[in-house]
């Protein structure tokens, strides 16, 4: 720990861009995102926002690829505040889901986690978390020893230090080591250990929030379950969030960025682990705290890495303002593109939305599906021609007789023209997942 512990914070200017995409289509604060693939219908990779104070069923995603939102099923536990993270889906279900952890319901704080399954486009019911856990955080990573494969972790909360794992594998949760402190309303992430050169060596990072230390940022290291500190954050936020993305240019393995917060919600700031350092990056245009923070493909330029900001509050109240930071400094400001014509839904598929909606009535109730009519362009008038009379052919002339001592002309070769050759010819949504032994070969690969 000691040569770690000799490294200190430093801030530095890095390039980057902020761009607006489509709007949040419902404006809330308090709700939680996370980067996964897309569902049925959708393309790519997909940025999804959960729960929120003002429409806590609330679940909807953004396509970077199509540059449109989709309204996706409604949680089965409306709340604001839960923790999400993506993992591998439990046992029994093919591909990545969405948790959402904890939060505040309508019962009070709730430990509730559910698991929205981008593959069946549903969501599935998991074993309760074994404490409350509301303003907490959540990230994805290795098990730590006596768990297999990989584990979904929730740490601290409303007055709190506990921490926890789920295992997928299994349906079950653990207790792990408690952070150093009570902290809330924090950001949380998983990234390569500090220090550490070996970018498959993750940890779990706990950012600012209420904390004795504002500035600190601990680390929970799964190989010897233990948490330890990292360099502090130059700018300490409540309410700030994060996700973990490529380094910007010149900075090895994937950092990350935490965006907005209390007393600073412009500030975007990233930490790169293997300097143990924080760089000051471009702030965002609009102000974020509260709000959901999730990495993901740039909007129509899929080849590069952008870190988005979804909604959250501003002064006036809560807002739907989505931004994109481009990271990657040859990418640019992504070229506006006409609006695309939503397509048709697929069955049981997701629902797009085409344009911002307005902000939903208490009792919000499914809308009917509606089909996209194609525009018709009036044709124009059409005159009517008048009679044209075929031109008549002329009358060939007769050839000229040769003169007797003239010779004849040479034939024209016959006309023999070349042609071409012929062608060659089980899992219950409504049920907890069983329980299972079986060994989740994946790795990480999802670290938000």
């Amino acid at each position: 720990m000691a040569p770690l512990l000799a490294l200190s914070a430093t801030t530095a200017t890095a390039q980057g861009v902020w761009v607006t995409v489509p709007n949040l289509p419902t404006a809330r604060a308090g709700l939680a995102s996370s980067a996964a693939d897309c569902p049925e219908g959708l393309r790519g990779t997909c940025v999804y926002a959960a729960g929120g104070n003002q429409a806590p069923e609330k679940f909807e995603a953004y396509s970077p690829s199509s540059g449109t939102w989709a309204t996706l099923p409604v949680l089965k536990t409306p709340r604001h505040h839960a923790a999400a993270t993506t993992a591998p889906c439990p046992n029994g279900v093919r591909g990545d889901c969405v948790y959402v952890l904890g939060g505040t319901s309508a019962a009070g704080v709730s430990r509730v986690a559910e698991a929205y399954s981008t593959e069946t486009n549903a969501w599935l019911s998991l074993t309760p978390l074994l404490a409350d856990h509301n303003n907490a955080a959540a990230a994805t990573a290795p098990c730590p020893e006596g768990l297999r494969g990989t584990c979904v972790y929730v740490f601290g909360g409303d007055d709190s230090a506990t921490a926890e794992a789920y295992n997928p594998a299994t349906n079950r949760w653990a207790t792990v080591a408690s952070l150093p402190t009570v902290r809330s309303a924090h950001a949380g992430a998983s990234a390569p250990c500090p220090g550490d050169p070996n970018p498959r060596n993750i940890c779990v990072y706990a950012i600012s929030g209420t904390n004795a230390n504002p500035l600190s940022v601990d680390f929970y290291n799964p190989v010897n379950n233990q948490w330890g500190p990292a360099a502090e954050i130059p700018t300490a936020r409540l309410l700030g969030r994060a996700a973990t993305a490529p380094c910007p240019d010149g900075i090895r393995n994937g950092c990350i960025y935490v965006v907005g917060g209390t007393s600073s919600p412009n500030t975007v700031e990233a930490y790169t682990p293997v300097t143990n350092a924080w760089v000051t990056l471009p702030s965002t245009p609009t102000a974020h705290l509260d709000h959901g923070v999730a990495a993901a493909p740039c909007p129509r330029d899929t080849r590069h890495h952008c870190v988005y900001a979804v909604g959250g509050l501003l002064t006036e109240g809560a807002t739907g303002t989505t931004e994109a930071f481009a990271i990657e400094r040859q990418s640019g400001r992504p070229q506006p593109r006409p609006e695309p014509t939503p397509a048709p839904p697929a069955p049981n598929g997701p629902r797009p939305d085409p344009a911002p909606a307005p902000l939903p009535k208490p009792d919000v109730k499914p809308q009917p599906e509606v089909k996209p009519r194609p525009e018709v362009k009036p044709q124009p008038e059409v005159k009517p021609q008048p009679d044209v009379k075929p031109w008549p052919k002329p009358e060939p002339k007769p050839e000229p007789e040769p003169k007797p001592d003239a010779k004849p002309a040479p034939k024209p070769p016959a006309d023999n023209p070349q042609t071409d050759p012929a062608p060659d010819a089980g899992l219950d949504p409504e049920l907890d997942v069983p329980a299972d032994d079986s060994e989740d070969v994946r790795n990480t690969r999802h670290a938000r």
